[in-house]
C-alpha cells in the first residue's frame, strides 16, 4: 500500500456515532502506532513513566507493508520498537483471554533480550520490555490500570536487575469499581479511554486530554479511511470471534464431559460404597448371630451339667461345632 495520505484533519472534523473497528483491534492498534511514532513516543513514555519528550527516536525494528493480506494464524502483530538506541521494547494489544499470556509474554520478553552477537559482552544487553495492552484481568494479581514486574530478590525485594521489564496495561478495569480509584489527570487512564472507545465522540474525549492521542486520533481516522485497512481490520475481526468460539465451545464440551465424568465416578464410588457397606454390616450381622447361638450353647451345656465340653469351647473349634450339631443350633 502507498504510504497513509497526510489529510491534516482536526479533531473537530472526526465524525460521530459507533465506531467499526476500534482500537482493541489488534491491526488497528498495529497500523495506527507503526504509521505515528509521534503517538508511540506519547504511549511509550506514559507506560515507562517518563517524561514527554524524553524518548528522542523509535525504530520499528518488525515493519509490515499496512493493508497487505496477513497469515492470521502466523502473522504477529506486536510492535517492536529500539528506543534511542538503548532500549528494546515489545507492545502488543491482546483483547482474548487465551489463558497463557504470562507465559507467552515471559517468552517474547526472553527471546527479545537474546540479541547479542557472537563475540558481544553481556553488559551490552539492551534493557528489553514488554508492555502488554489487556482487555482482562490476570489471575491471581490485583486488578490495577499499570503494574509493572522486574526480577527481584522475594525478601527484601532488592532488584536483581533491571534489564527484564514487564509492563500490564490493564483495559478491563475502566468501567469497574477498579476505576474510581485512577486519578483522572494520570495520562494512562486517558490512553486507556482511547483505546477502548466504541463510539467517535469517547474517542475525542480522550483526544482533548492528550496532545499525543490527538494526534493519533487523526491517523485513526484516516486509517478508517481506507479500505484495504479495514479489510485486514475485518479479518481479524473475523479471527478473534473464531478464536473466541473455539474457547467458548471448548469450555461446553468440558464441562459436559467433566458432568458425565463425574456421574459415572459418582456411581462407580456409590456401588462400591454400598459394597463395603454391605461387607460391613453382614459381617456385623454374622458376628451378632454367632454371638446369639454361643450363648445358646452356653446355656444348654450349663443345664445339663457338661461343663468340661464347656470348658473347651474356646480352645477347641472342633468340640465346638460338634455341640453345635448336637443340640441342632
Amino acid at each position: 500500500m502507498t504510504k497513509i495520505k497526510q489529510m491534516k484533519r482536526s479533531l473537530e472534523d472526526l465524525p460521530s456515532g459507533t465506531i467499526r473497528y476500534p482500537m482493541t483491534n489488534d491491526y488497528m492498534f498495529r497500523a495506527v502506532l507503526q504509521e505515528n511514532t509521534y503517538a508511540l513516543k506519547g504511549l511509550l513514555c506514559a507506560v515507562l513513566g517518563l517524561p514527554e519528550g524524553e524518548i528522542q527516536s523509535v525504530q520499528i525494528m518488525n515493519p509490515i507493508e499496512l493493508g497487505t493480506a496477513i497469515d492470521e494464524k502466523t502473522c504477529v502483530l506486536d510492535l517492536k520498537v529500539m528506543l534511542d538506541n538503548s532500549r528494546i521494547t515489545n507492545i502488543e494489544m491482546q483483547v482474548n483471554d487465551l489463558g497463557n499470556w504470562p507465559e507467552r509474554s515471559l517468552f517474547y520478553l526472553c527471546r527479545s533480550f537474546a540479541h547479542l552477537q557472537k563475540g558481544n559482552d553481556y553488559l551490552d544487553a539492551y534493557t528489553t520490555i514488554h508492555v502488554g495492552i489487556l482487555d482482562f484481568s490476570l489471575p491471581n494479581l490485583t486488578p490495577e490500570l499499570l503494574s509493572e514486574f522486574k526480577m527481584m530478590n522475594t525478601k527484601n525485594h532488592e532488584i536483581y536487575s533491571d534489564k527484564l521489564i514487564l509492563y500490564v496495561l490493564n483495559l478491563s478495569v475502566l468501567g469497574n469499581t477498579e476505576e474510581n480509584t485512577i486519578c483522572s489527570s494520570n495520562s494512562l487512564y486517558h490512553w486507556a479511554k482511547f483505546f477502548k472507545a466504541r463510539t467517535w465522540e469517547e474517542l475525542k474525549m480522550s483526544a482533548e486530554a492528550n496532545k499525543y492521542i490527538a494526534d493519533a486520533a487523526v491517523t485513526f481516522y484516516e486509517m478508517t479511511e481506507e479500505d484495504k485497512i479495514r479489510e485486514q481490520c475485518e479479518a481479524r475481526e473475523k479471527y478473534n470471534w473464531d478464536m473466541s468460539s473455539a474457547i467458548a465451545k471448548g469450555k461446553r464440551e468440558g464441562m459436559k464431559q467433566g458432568m458425565e465424568k463425574g456421574k459415572a465416578e459418582g456411581m462407580k464410588q456409590g456401588m462400591e460404597k454400598g459394597k463395603a457397606e454391605g461387607m460391613k454390616q453382614g459381617m456385623e450381622k454374622g458376628k451378632a448371630e454367632d454371638r446369639q447361638e454361643m450363648a445358646e450353647l452356653i446355656k444348654r451345656l450349663t443345664a445339663d451339667n457338661r461343663l468340661q465340653e464347656l470348658a473347651k469351647l474356646e480352645t477347641d473349634k472342633d468340640i465346638l461345632q460338634k455341640l453345635m450339631d448336637e443340640y441342632g443350633i
